[in-house]
């Protein structure tokens, strides 16, 4: 069963938690998935699409939202801080999907190793995310939600696999 990855009627902050969701259950298939094996090329041609899709969300809409709707000193220096640690880290978890993805399609020594390297850095971002990007997502206005919630829904035309066993992305024990 899918759930779809956007609904234009909902918070962001709900698009973001059920793209987590999304993401939490390939970064789970993942972890099952043997290098070199048909499945995952399969596999990381869905993560590379889920990881494209939820970056823009975040990169074309709901980032420049929370800095628009920063209106004070404090306020735009936190939105700021928080922004760039993201778009930060969002680089850096390409990079290493990158290196994870080639050496699972080639095979290689260590793809396994690298690929569980990269779902555990994930992880830690979606938490990092959900503690504090849809706190603050929480405090755009009703116009502003809308149309963000409207720009998240008509980037998603796919569904998303929900993660396995739940509802919300894996925690770390």
């Amino acid at each position: 069963m899918t759930e779809p990855c956007a609904d234009p009627t909902e918070p962001p902050r709900e698009s973001l938690r059920r793209c987590h969701r999304c993401i939490a259950g390939l970064l789970e298939r993942l972890a099952q998935a043997p290098a070199g094996a048909e499945g995952t090329r399969d596999l990381a041609g869905e993560i590379d699409a889920a990881l494209a899709v939820h970056l823009a969300d975040e990169e074309s809409d709901m980032f420049p939202a929370l800095l628009e709707a920063a209106q004070t000193p404090a306020r735009r220096e936190q939105a700021f801080e928080l922004v760039s640690s993201l778009l930060v880290a969002h680089r850096e978890l390409l990079a290493q999907w990158q290196a994870a993805r080639e050496a699972l399609l080639a095979a290689q020594p260590g793809a396994r190793e690298a690929a569980a390297g990269f779902a555990q850095a994930m992880r830690d971002h979606l938490e990092q995310e959900e503690a504090e990007l849809a706190v603050v997502l929480g405090s755009l206005g009703e116009a502003r939600s809308r149309a963000v919630a409207r720009a998240i829904a008509h980037r998603h035309g796919a569904s998303c696999p929900p993660a396995p066993g739940g509802s919300d992305p894996p925690r770390r024990p």
